[in-house]
């Protein structure tokens, strides 16, 4: 008995850190089309539009500066470094506000 329940322990430590470990880097930057609380919508330059939630943990910034999520507003251009499972669920770890991208600066 004492086995099974060792056996078991160590499947759900080892569970649980594959689970974690799953997660992959996602960078994505383009224009932010969707501001909602607690998640934006980024439009890509390919026109795709993608999802991504925001927490607490969230770093904003403006030139290496720390800003405020309500600096998060449509129109705004950003890089977004973010991590899950696909680009269908993603939480962003760190959105860097940026000058317009391409078209000379202009917006």
């Amino acid at each position: 008995m004492r086995t099974i329940r060792t056996m078991a322990i160590v499947a759900i430590v080892l569970g649980g850190a594959l689970s974690l470990s799953a997660h992959e880097d996602f960078r994505v930057i383009g224009t932010i089309s969707k501001q909602a609380g607690s998640a934006i919508d980024v439009k890509k330059r390919e026109g795709t539009i993608v999802s991504i939630r925001i927490d607490k943990q969230t770093a904003i910034s403006r030139d290496r500066k720390k800003v405020d999520a309500a600096a998060l507003k449509v129109g705004e251009t950003v890089v977004v470094d973010a991590y899950g499972d696909s680009e269908d669920d993603l939480l962003a770890l760190e959105i860097r506000l940026v000058p317009p991208i391409g078209r000379g600066g202009q917006k």
